[in-house]
C-alpha cells in the first residue's frame, strides 16, 4: 500500500498542468512592467515605457531563466499522447538522424506542443549517438537506448520498470509492425530477435529477408522498427500517467541461472554457431 501511495503522488506530481508549473505568471509585478505573453517556456516580460523602447530583451532572459528552472526539476512533466501519431514522425525522423533519435522524437516532438517546456529547449540532436547500437558498435539497440532515454526523463526511477518492459515486448515480438502509407523500400520479412542487441536484431532480419545492411530494404525495416518502439513506449507511459501500469517483465538479473547482467541465448551466435556476416 505504501508503494501504491507514493506511485499515486509521484504521478500526480507529474501531471501539473503548465500553469500550475508556472505559478509565477498571475503574479509578477515589476514596478510598471506588464505581462505580455506567457508560453510554455516561461514569462516573457513587457516592461511598457513612454517612450515604446522594446524591452524584449528581458522577456527573452527570464524565460531562459524559467526554462532552466524547470528543466532541473526532474522527472519532467508528462501528458497523455498519441501512440499512433508517433509513428510517422519516428519513421520519417530516421532517415535524418537514425534509430535513436527516431525514436524519442516520436514522443518529444508531441511533448514539445501538449507540454511546452523543457521539451522545447532540449537539444534532440544530442540523441543521435545511439545508432547502431551506440556509434555502431551493435550493442543495445538504439530503439531501446531512445526509449530508456524518454522514460527516464518522465518517470525517474519508475522508468525503469517501463524500459524494461518495453525491452522484453522488443525481444518475444514479431517486428517491424508499422506500414508506413508511404514506405521508402519495399519489405517483405518481420523477425523475432529474441535479444535486445543491434547487430542479433537486425542480422536476424537481414538474413529472413535475404539484404545487405546498406540496403535500402534493411533502412526502411529500422525506421519501421523505431516507429514501433516509439509507440510502445508512448502506450506505457499513457498507462503509468493514468496510474493503471503494472510491470510485467521479470528483472532481467534475477531470472538468469548466472544470476548477472546478461542474456539466455548467447550460444544462439556464439560457440560452433557464429553466422556468418551477410556482408555490408
Amino acid at each position: 500500500m505504501e508503494e501504491k501511495r507514493k506511485r499515486e503522488e509521484g504521478r500526480k506530481r507529474r501531471t501539473l498542468s503548465r500553469r500550475e508549473l508556472f505559478p509565477l505568471a498571475g503574479k509578477v509585478a515589476v514596478g510598471a512592467a506588464g505581462l505580455s505573453v506567457v508560453t510554455a517556456g516561461g514569462l516573457a516580460l513587457g516592461c511598457g515605457s513612454d517612450d515604446g523602447d522594446d524591452t524584449s530583451a528581458a522577456g527573452g532572459e527570464t524565460k531562459a531563466a524559467t526554462s532552466a528552472s524547470t528543466a532541473s526539476e526532474w522527472p519532467w512533466p508528462y501528458e497523455t499522447l498519441d501512440a499512433d501519431a508517433s509513428m510517422p514522425i519516428a519513421y520519417e525522423n530516421w532517415f535524418e538522424k537514425f534509430c535513436c533519435y527516431a525514436t524519442v522524437s516520436g514522443i518529444v516532438e508531441q511533448l514539445r506542443k501538449s507540454v511546452g517546456e523543457p521539451y522545447v529547449s532540449w537539444p534532440m540532436d544530442s540523441t543521435k549517438w545511439g545508432h547502431g547500437g551506440a556509434v555502431g558498435w551493435g550493442t543495445l539497440c538504439g530503439t531501446l537506448t531512445g526509449a530508456g532515454i524518454v522514460t527516464g526523463l518522465v518517470a525517474g526511477e519508475e522508468g525503469e520498470d517501463i524500459l524494461n518492459d518495453v525491452i522484453a515486448w522488443y525481444t518475444t515480438t514479431e517486428l517491424p509492425i508499422y506500414q508506413p502509407p508511404e514506405p521508402k523500400a519495399q519489405i517483405t520479412s518481420t523477425s523475432r530477435s529474441d535479444s535486445p542487441l543491434c547487430h542479433v536484431s537486425v542480422g536476424k532480419w537481414m538474413k529472413k529477408e535475404g539484404v545487405k545492411f546498406f540496403s535500402d530494404p534493411r533502412k526502411d525495416r529500422c525506421a519501421r522498427l523505431s516507429a514501433d518502439v516509439s509507440a510502445k513506449t508512448i502506450e506505457l507511459l499513457n498507462q503509468w500517467i493514468a496510474g493503471s501500469y503494472t510491470p510485467t517483465a521479470p528483472s532481467q538479473i534475477k531470472k538468469n541461472e548466472v544470476q548477472m547482467p546478461a542474456q539466455d541465448n548467447c550460444t544462439e551466435c556464439h560457440g560452433d554457431s557464429v553466422p556468418a556476416s551477410p556482408g555490408i
